[in-house]
């Protein structure tokens, strides 16, 4: 549907006749959900054993299946629907910069978060309640463990801070791999003493500069992907730390679509001692194997590391490829 039927449509069909027509779609939505994941469910209890999981795990794989074929598909399964519900339908406040054009979301501290061009309010919105809600502190899609840094999160009662816990501590050095809007590294901008945001695509490099001009003494803004190879679109962790002269990461966020295993690997293959990278917290949810292998690679490094709480789900069309994954691996040394 194109935005001139879109906008006839929402004029002249009235509001009841699109409930209900919404309302049909939502229903047929969640038979196809259940029906996909019923099938993924028979295909995990027929090679349970193939999956390297302990008893705890595939239990808890297959409470979530149950879970699903009851209430229908959703990403973070053992996250609360009223936390969700608290995020998606709060107001916020969006306005346009009048010299670039580009819209913000403003935050905490009078901080502007910009979005790249072509976005709308409504789809700032939904991308801004959408990444606040996976860093949500029942979220295991949180990269931090305490309420010292956060971007949009919805305030709790509950007592999250910690000063052991795992988190950015004063002057430190941070890698944002996987930059996008840099709702991350925005939350830690007033902790760390330098940060480095990685991201290849250049309309988000435009947003990150609006962004981050208040900060620019202590922000470097890299458009290349962090990967195993050096070229005009990728960098390694070791030219990272040669080109700008870096003695030592104290914390590295890798949201990098499935490249995350390969840019470790890659750092060990270019002689880099992973060593001099004190805290990491990495997606293992992009590929099946992530979460092993990334786990095997990091311990074999010297690293302790835990996962966080609960799972993820993804719409992976592969029968083969288990669904319900672990999401944040948190490593340190």
């Amino acid at each position: 549907m194109n935005i001139s039927i879109k906008k006839w449509y929402h004029i002249i069909v009235p509001f009841a006749i699109k409930t209900k027509i919404s309302q049909i779609k939502n229903r047929k939505e969640l038979r196809l959900s259940k029906a996909y994941f019923e099938y993924r469910e028979e295909y995990f209890k027929q090679h349970m054993d193939d999956y390297k999981f302990d008893d705890t795990r595939k239990k808890d794989i297959l409470r979530i299946f149950t879970k699903i074929k009851k209430s229908g598909c959703v990403t973070f399964p053992d996250m609360n629907a009223s936390i969700r519900e608290k995020y998606f339908t709060r107001n916020l406040k969006i306005e346009q910069d009048p010299g670039t054009k580009l819209f913000y979301v403003l935050v905490d501290d009078g901080k502007k978060l910009f979005y790249k061009r072509g976005m709308d309010e409504t789809s700032i919105k939904q991308a801004f309640n959408s990444v606040s809600f996976e860093q949500d502190f029942e979220s295991p899609h949180r990269y931090l463990t305490n309420d010292r840094h956060f971007i949009g999160v919805i305030e709790s009662n509950k007592k999250h801070y910690d000063d052991n816990s795992f988190g950015i501590n004063k002057n430190d050095v941070v890698i944002d791999a996987g930059a996008a809007e840099g709702n991350f590294a925005l939350s830690v901008i007033d902790t760390a003493s330098k940060i480095y945001l990685i991201e290849s695509d250049p309309e988000w490099c435009e947003a990150l500069t609006q962004t981050f001009l208040p900060y620019k003494e202590k922000v470097e803004i890299i458009q290349k992907n962090l990967s195993d190879t050096n070229n005009d679109n990728n960098i390694t962790i070791s030219e990272l730390l040669t080109k700008y002269t870096i003695n030592k990461i104290d914390f590295l966020k890798m949201d990098i679509e499935g490249y995350e295993k390969q840019t470790l690997y890659g750092a060990l293959i270019n002689k880099e001692k992973i060593a001099n990278i004190t805290k990491m917290a990495i997606c293992v949810y992009h590929k099946p194997e992530d979460e092993l292998e990334i786990s095997n690679f990091l311990s074999n490094q010297g690293y302790k590391f835990y996962l966080t709480k609960g799972y993820m789900i993804l719409l992976d069309p592969n029968p083969a490829l288990l669904p319900i994954r672990k999401t944040v691996l948190r490593a340190y040394n």
